[in-house]
């Protein structure tokens, strides 16, 4: 059975999401005839550069392609090879598997001096080429200076900064970035409905979450999570196979913050403690959706409250001033690096929670100035 990633891969640019800024410069250049020589894609994994690549391999290639046109037509011979794989003149090459100058010589440099077999381009997709040793980036680099007329490189890296200067300054260079939750939420949304089976919202927001903005990891998790083979997936059974999150106690607690509620704000600590929670990971996530707040407040205004949170939770939220929010990040972020060490599991997230509710008090306390 093929995996949901690999069915619903995007086989044309108009099917990517979140990569906007490249896309249209891509297209430009088809639809312009303006082909640099050699391209490299840099950003995390899971995010489409290697799909990019054969994209633009085909587009690059397509017999049917008119004048100002950038999408391949995906039915012409050549469009159809690249897209089976079985094209002699598209080559994919992992540089994780062959880092050496001998395999650098033999796959890349001698066969780029011939002319392609049928395409119009001979194209060198190299993935990791951040990977590739001293000796065999100094050979490829010759290529790159005087390419042939009929090679295109396009090389994709998540370590940009392990690829030579000398490298990156020959090619365009493309940053992908992750993609956001609301983009992911709709991918998923796609694909349920093109495979027919309810999933509850909630469940894909989790998943979108949980992919940390990679849409094939998303891909990958719904499709173990469908694997259930149940027409309509709930929260209950999804929780069988998602991460474990403490997202909706993480909310809980920062409302208490908040609202400035010490002793329920340790009381709610020593109940995370009696049920178990493994604190790093509770402490972590409070860290991030402290940002997501932060960040909501900064773009939108001072009212602003991500959507996930309560009514009621929303009203006290509204009120968490931005000056707070920053040391509530800064508190717990230090609270994480200190619970490894305590004597007591639970003391830096305590003292943390406290700091943060008695931080008025501290305000209003009359500044006594120095006597002259």
């Amino acid at each position: 059975m093929e995996t949901l990633y690999r069915k619903y891969r995007p086989q044309k640019f108009s099917d990517l999401i979140g990569q906007d800024h490249i896309r249209k410069v891509l297209e430009g250049e088809l639809a312009t005839g303006r082909i640099a020589h050699a391209y490299i894609f840099s950003g995390p994994r899971g995010v489409g550069k290697t799909t990019v690549a054969r994209i633009f391999a085909r587009a690059l290639n397509c017999e049917n392609r008119k004048d100002g046109a950038s999408e391949p037509c995906q039915t012409c011979d050549a469009c159809k090879d690249i897209l089976q794989g079985s094209a002699m003149d598209v080559i994919e090459i992992d540089a994780a598997s062959n880092t050496g100058v001998d395999h650098v010589r033999e796959h890349i440099i001698e066969n780029s001096r011939f002319a392609p077999t049928r395409l119009k381009y001979k194209i060198f997709i190299i993935d990791e080429v951040h990977m590739l040793s001293g000796s065999a980036f100094n050979a490829l680099l010759k290529t790159l200076e005087e390419p042939p007329a009929h090679v295109v490189f396009m090389m994709a890296t998540t370590e940009l900064h392990k690829v030579p200067d000398t490298i990156i300054s020959r090619c365009q260079r493309f940053a992908f970035l992750r993609i956001e939750l609301p983009a992911i939420v709709n991918l998923l949304k796609t694909v349920v409905q093109a495979e027919k089976i309810k999933v509850a919202p909630a469940v894909l927001e989790s998943i979108a979450r949980a992919s940390d903005g990679c849409p094939r990891d998303a891909e990958s998790l719904l499709g173990q999570i469908l694997a259930l083979d149940d027409k309509e997936i709930t929260e209950a059974q999804a929780s069988l196979v998602l991460p474990q999150t403490y997202r909706s106690r993480v909310r809980e607690f920062i409302t208490y913050i908040s609202a400035r509620k010490s002793k329920e704000s340790v009381k709610y600590i020593h109940t995370l403690v009696n049920d178990g929670v493994q604190l790093s990971a509770f402490v972590k996530e409070t860290v991030v959706v402290l940002r997501e707040i932060l960040l909501a407040k900064l773009e939108h205004g001072a009212q602003a409250v991500p959507e996930d949170f309560g009514e009621a939770e929303r009203e006290i939220i509204a009120k968490f001033e931005i000056t707070r929010l920053m040391k509530a990040v800064e508190n717990m972020n230090q609270a994480r690096r200190d619970l490894d060490r305590a004597d007591i599991a639970q003391l830096p997230l305590e003292l943390a929670a406290l700091d943060l509710c008695f931080d008025e008090v501290k305000e209003k306390q009359p500044q006594v100035l120095p006597q002259v």
